[in-house]
């Protein structure tokens, strides 16, 4: 079991396609360490915290502490931090604290599509000083994995931006879709998408072809679906990892943040069982949209928290994300095919082993 702890819900950003509602809220030390406490007292020898919000780094010292308790009391127990920021925030001092903590810091930068799409609340765009809060991190951490989201209006910037990332010297990226209602995913724009894909896969093939390591989260895991028979993704809501709000409440998944209907518990009083399995339950219901496709096992349609946020039932998939998913197996596997015919030692080396 990891937790998510919420430690703020504001933001020094105010990134195009935000889902947060950027209050001014923020979780107290009090709540905090209960929070540590209730995902380190039990008996397992091991567990984890993610940091995120808004932005965490608004709240660096509690972020010392939620540590700090964990060394103090709970010494003999493996624990795991994770941290997800837009980096700006990012210091040498922090940075040192990561490294000698083992905190794993994944950065959200869009590469080249952060000129339109990350911007400060006064407008202005954040890539200079982004660029160089990423070389700096990347000092600290040269494994740094990149979360980037994409638009619906800048699509045909895909390829560009992430390839702009991997030469900067990223090997580790992830490309998530804008996945709110009013994206505006329509038929051209997953057109586009497909092209963009197809033109990252190429990027990704050359390097392969020339012995360097670097991944694309999205092939990766569909490739690897085939070759180590691994799903891309199981929904174990509200039992893998729980996320607890700024003000203690707990819930199974971000996406539910705030929903009382979704809410399992408290930091003070811990986790109401039935309600856990109740939710869980109901996450089970696979889509009925998917009926005998031969690709749902290699699929996030499973995922409730993105279903509920897209369509408010996490029994249904939305269109857009079935598009993508399509076009992503499709151009995954077209990318192994190349692989295998080039190398097929270094793909078995890579994707079997």
């Amino acid at each position: 079991m990891t937790g998510t702890l919420i430690l703020t819900k504001q933001c020094n950003l105010r990134c195009r396609y935000c889902f947060e509602t950027h209050e001014n809220v923020f979780m107290t030390e009090e709540t905090a360490l209960a929070a540590v406490d209730l995902l380190t007292g039990d008996d397992q020898p091991q567990g984890g915290i993610s940091f995120f919000g808004g932005e965490p780094l608004l709240r660096k010292e509690l972020i010392y502490r939620c540590v700090e308790r964990v060394r103090t009391l709970y010494p003999a127990k493996q624990f795991t931090y994770n941290m997800t920021t837009n980096g700006l925030l990012l210091d040498e001092e922090f940075l040192t604290f990561a490294r000698d903590n083992a905190i794993k810091i994944a950065l959200s930068h869009d590469g080249l599509m952060s000129r339109v799409n990350r911007l400060y609340p006064d407008g202005r765009d954040c890539l200079a000083l982004l660029d160089e809060k990423l070389a700096l991190l990347m000092h600290y951490q040269p494994n740094t994995f990149i979360m980037a989201t994409l638009s619906a209006d800048y699509v045909e910037q895909a390829a560009e931006s992430v390839i702009s990332l991997y030469e900067k010297g990223i090997s580790q990226v992830n490309l998530a879709l804008d996945s709110r209602p009013e994206a505006g995913w329509d038929d051209d724009s997953m057109d586009e998408l497909g092209r963009q894909l197809r033109l990252i896969a190429d990027y990704v093939f050359a390097a392969f072809r020339e012995g360097k390591q670097i991944s694309f989260n999205g092939f990766d895991e569909k490739i690897r679906s085939i070759t180590q028979q691994k799903s891309c993704h199981v929904c174990h809501l509200g039992y893998r990892k729980l996320y607890i709000d700024w003000d203690g409440a707990i819930y199974p998944c971000i996406q539910f943040g705030g929903l009382a209907a979704f809410c399992i518990g408290d930091v003070t009083t811990g986790i109401d069982e039935e309600t856990r399995k109740s939710i869980h339950r109901r996450s089970l219901v696979k889509p009925s949209f998917c009926g005998d496709c031969a690709l749902k096992e290699r699929c996030v349609n499973d995922c409730a928290c993105l279903n509920y946020q897209q369509c408010g039932d996490m029994g249904e998939v939305s269109p857009e994300q079935c598009a993508f998913q399509r076009v992503l197996i499709e151009t995954a596997d077209e990318l192994a095919r190349r692989m295998i015919e080039q190398d097929e030692e270094q793909f078995i080396k890579r994707y079997l082993k």
